[in-house]
């Protein structure tokens, strides 16, 4: 059966539940039934979009709500086969599952009321948590550069870091304005976040993302990236804005 624009809009109207549960579909089959279980898997992940909240993303309360739709639609097909429910784990029990769902939105919801800032502060971070903080480097370091260092594309088989960094300008342009900006904040919050070349490489390379920094260390990568991005926005890209 073809997919329509409605299965597609349902489909990712439930992207940030989706996205929450997803360790459970990629790595285990069920959302377990025992709440404290669940609850100490998913909470560096909350809180990951606690702190994307403060940024702009999703809040808690919209992926709660989203948490809800998806409970209702179990309920309607205990089998998950509605297209808005593909990529979703179930519970386990399969019939306690749009209860499970009910109960970590109300956990979602209320996760930050009150704020616990010594549970908060002593958890800690998981790899899932921080690649939220990365959602451009997270494409770009793969996309461009390997694992090992050398670009993925043909194109930039024998590129120099700055001529693969300068190809995904190029690739980016004229949609810079949109793209670059938050680019060279990750790439500074990675380098306030991580210390070391060690930690760097192990996050970028490793669990984190997969990805590469061409020829050079992170912690020269990381800098000529930015600087790059900032030079082709100063050059090409005047701010256009009105004050209102």
């Amino acid at each position: 059966m073809a997919i329509t624009r409605q299965d597609t809009i349902d489909y990712f109207r439930l992207e940030g539940a989706r996205n929450l549960l997803k360790f459970y579909g990629r790595y285990q089959d069920n959302i377990p039934d025992d709440a404290p279980e669940w609850k100490k898997e998913l909470f560096p992940v909350v809180r990951g979009i606690w702190n994307s909240e403060m940024g702009g993303g999703r809040n808690r309360y919209e992926i709660g709500a989203q948490l809800r739709t998806a409970a209702d639609l179990f309920e309607i097909h205990p089998d998950g086969s509605h297209h808005a429910l593909k990529n979703f784990p179930m519970g386990y029990p399969k019939e306690r599952t749009a209860a499970i769902f009910r109960e970590i939105a109300d956990y979602v919801e209320q996760w930050a009321s009150p704020l616990h800032w010594e549970a908060i502060s002593n958890t800690p971070i998981s790899a899932r948590e921080l690649i939220m903080r990365f959602p451009r480097l997270s494409n770009i370091l793969p996309l461009y550069f390997g694992q090992d260092g050398a670009a993925v594309s043909d194109d930039m088989q024998d590129a120099s870091t700055e001529e693969g960094i300068r190809m995904y300008i190029d690739e980016t342009h004229p949609g810079c304005p949109w793209n670059l900006p938050a680019a060279v904040a990750e790439c500074h919050e990675a380098l306030a976040l991580f210390h070391t070349e060690d930690q760097l490489d192990r996050f970028f390379c490793g669990a984190g993302m997969h990805g590469g920094s061409g020829s050079d260390d992170f912690t020269d990568f990381l800098p000529l990236f930015a600087r790059l991005c900032i030079e082709h926005m100063r050059e090409f890209h005047s701010p256009m804005w009105e004050p209102r």
